[in-house]
């Protein structure tokens, strides 16, 4: 094998380089039918090189799907509750959790939303805790809504069937369609309030 050149190690733009270019393999290969060579040569870098910045392809897959969550639970946390009646805090969540999924930049979004169930063992345990760390705040979003009478249910199968209708967006949703990720998160919430 080759030696890695000095910029391969050295620049830590690099290994943003190399989790973008596995969320746009997976996508187009899946996780299972690329290679971390695959990934090198994406974005130029010589096969063995994406081995100093991450152990193995599970470790990139980690790093693309946690850096993905996190950074959206952090826009949904810093949404007060107590600023907001029920139902705009609840649209402002499904405003900024869409924005999130449909307005990532380099591929991610599949990553986080298909490709996390490849994740094993310590990955995969620390990456459910951060999605049930997401289902305890939507859940809680849905309880205020339950609470003021807009919604019948604010259990964890009404939870996750809204979640699954925000994520489904992302394979149907076309930036220079007829609706923003606003406007669809907007449609979403008007379907699930009580008539």
């Amino acid at each position: 094998m080759a030696r890695p050149k000095r910029e391969d190690i050295n620049d830590v733009n690099r290994r943003n380089d190399l989790v973008i270019a596995a969320a746009l393999l997976f996508k187009e290969k899946g996780y299972h039918g690329t290679s971390m060579r695959d990934i090198a040569r994406a974005i130029n870098m010589q096969a063995g090189s994406p081995f100093y910045h991450f152990a193995t392809k599970q470790d990139l897959l980690f790093a693309g799907v946690e850096a993905g969550l996190l950074a959206c639970l952090a826009d949904l946390e810093a949404i007060d509750p107590k600023a907001l009646p029920p139902l705009e805090y609840f649209r402002a969540m499904a405003r900024a959790h869409l924005r999130c999924l449909l307005e990532t930049q380099g591929g991610m979004v599949p990553m986080v939303v298909d490709e996390w169930r490849y994740l094993e063992g310590p990955n995969l345990e620390a990456v459910l805790a951060i999605r049930h760390r997401f289902e305890a705040l939507w859940q809680s979003a849905l309880a205020r809504l339950k609470d003021a009478g807009l919604v019948r249910r604010s259990d964890a199968m009404a939870c996750r069937f809204f979640l699954s209708a925000l994520h489904g967006a992302v394979r149907w949703y076309k930036p220079d369609g007829p609706m923003s990720p606003d406007e669809i998160a907007d449609e979403l919430v008007d379907w699930i309030r009580t008539r």
